[in-house]
């Protein structure tokens, strides 16, 4: 039944599980599940929030057919979820999938330049809470989809069809936010920082020590002496100075943010000349209501390769600008467009939260494989591990200490740390 050893597997992934989840999800009835071949997915320094598998299914169908299908499961284990309980991420999740992802996509069919169906992300097909929480999406692998390297980053090609895809998704939740806000607006008032969380011990460990590394290691690097020395005065207060950034979460131009929109998070497919055509959206377990330039600072500050963010950064918002005002203006929104100055300073005005993101988040996410893969939650809790580590994220791949110093430049010109 499996690749991986027994005791790595979920024993309620049996062939009733699946036929179940496949009658869901397809609709249909009277199938028969003839083979399950599970595979472990789950990879340390990844995956913090679940365990990933895949699921080859061989079944018959209500006709007597044949079929074969891939089905990537999502199980979050009690162990993982303890520290992240008062998150809800399940509960986010599984109401995104059902109940406001199909109607985003709905909202796009009459587009005018609509040559198929426009989709944000990997179809669901079923979620349950029994015996653990578990949610099951179709393989975007078998559909041709491909993830891109974390450690690199993305050119901008990619990077472009994101940020339109944000764009769009953004405007979609502007829409349904004024029409059914008790799905959009009350479902989702937080995000992955919660203030409890920012205040916490743990947390002013961790990324106090990110902090403090990253101002030792500019310290050597000629013209970032008065920038050194502000990075220390800034980590005296920096717990305070990231709350201010993250609350309120509401601006003047609110969406429902992906929460974590970075490289491993975003699938790609290709043209016969290998030419990136299409860009699908996943795990949307950390969404929240607020500004829109919390998505638009964290792609940018962990998904861009070293030249994009370097040259391309503005390009891209602008981009981003384009998509957006170019959506709202071909589905039913009746507010008056956002200004591109609007847009801008809600950006500005998350460059803080940005900041967090770049010398907090990023340095995680770009680590080199062979020294992330005992990563975790709980491990993190440990102060020997976390010191470990802090040292390995900024030093084991070039691209992230090249990649902070650009961004640390261009904060200072705006004077972020003053």
């Amino acid at each position: 039944m499996s690749d991986t050893t027994e005791e790595q597997l979920p024993l309620y992934l049996t062939p009733q599980f699946f036929r179940r989840t496949l009658e869901h999800g397809l609709q249909q009835q009277d199938l028969k599940v003839l083979e399950v071949h599970l595979t472990n997915l789950t990879r340390g320094g990844e995956n913090y929030c679940s365990n990933i598998y895949r699921a080859s299914i061989k079944y018959k169908n209500a006709e007597g057919r044949n079929v074969e299908t891939s089905l990537i499961v999502k199980s979050m284990p009690d162990e993982k979820q303890a520290i992240l309980a008062r998150l809800h991420i399940y509960n986010k999740e599984s109401i995104f999938y059902m109940h406001i992802k199909p109607k985003l996509e709905t909202l796009m069919w009459g587009r005018d330049d609509a040559t198929e169906p426009w989709t944000l992300g990997a179809r669901h097909y079923y979620s349950t809470t029994q015996p653990e929480q578990t949610i099951i999406f179709e393989d975007l692998c078998s559909e041709g989809y491909q993830l891109k390297c974390r450690q690199l980053g993305l050119d901008m090609d990619h990077a472009t069809l994101v940020m339109r895809k944000l764009a769009q998704y953004h405007a979609l939740t502007m829409v349904m936010a004024e029409h059914e806000p008790e799905t959009i607006i009350d479902r989702y008032p937080f995000g992955l920082l919660h203030m409890d969380a920012i205040k916490s011990e743990p947390f002013k460990l961790l990324f106090g020590t990110q902090l403090l590394k990253l101002a030792a290691l500019v310290s050597d690097s000629e013209g970032f002496g008065a920038i050194t020395s502000k990075l220390y005065r800034y980590h005296e207060h920096f717990t305070e100075r990231i709350l201010k950034s993250v609350y309120p979460l509401r601006g003047d131009l609110n969406v429902l943010n992906h929460g974590d929109l970075w490289v491993n998070n975003i699938f790609f497919k290709y043209n016969q000349e290998y030419k990136v055509e299409q860009v699908k959206i996943i795990d949307f377990q950390l969404c929240f209501y607020g500004s829109l330039g919390f998505d638009i600072n964290y792609f940018l500050n962990t998904s861009l390769e070293l030249e994009v963010l370097r040259t391309q950064r503005q390009r891209l918002i602008d981009i981003y600008y384009e998509a957006l005002v170019g959506c709202l203006e071909q589905i039913p929104w009746s507010k008056p467009l956002p200004t591109y100055d609007a847009v801008m300073a809600e950006i500005r005005a998350r460059e803080a939260y940005g900041f967090f993101v770049a010398f907090g988040f990023f340095p995680l996410m770009s680590m080199i494989g062979i020294n992330s893969e005992d990563n975790s939650l709980k491990n993190f809790h440990d102060e020997t591990f976390a010191r470990k580590k802090v040292q390995l994220m900024f030093e084991g791949n070039a691209r992230t200490l090249e990649s902070l110093k650009c961004t640390l430049k261009r904060l200072d010109e705006m004077q972020l740390f003053d």
